[in-house]
């Protein structure tokens, strides 16, 4: 029976675990797509002003 015991209560640290993980991905989801979206935008304005010569524009 002790055997038995100490399996189901590894599950259960085992659930609890996952369950703690799926939460923190659920509750930090909100920063993780703003912190994708920010990088996309300094991406695509990298390449957009990559396209101007600058140093004409201060002669």
């Amino acid at each position: 029976m002790g055997k038995t015991a100490r399996f189901v209560m590894k599950m259960v640290a085992a659930g609890l675990a996952l369950a703690a993980l799926i939460c923190l991905i659920v509750g930090s989801w909100c920063d993780i797509a703003e912190a994708i979206e920010a990088r996309k935008e300094r991406r695509l304005r990298a390449k957009e002003s990559a396209d101007y010569a600058d140093e004409e524009l201060y002669l």
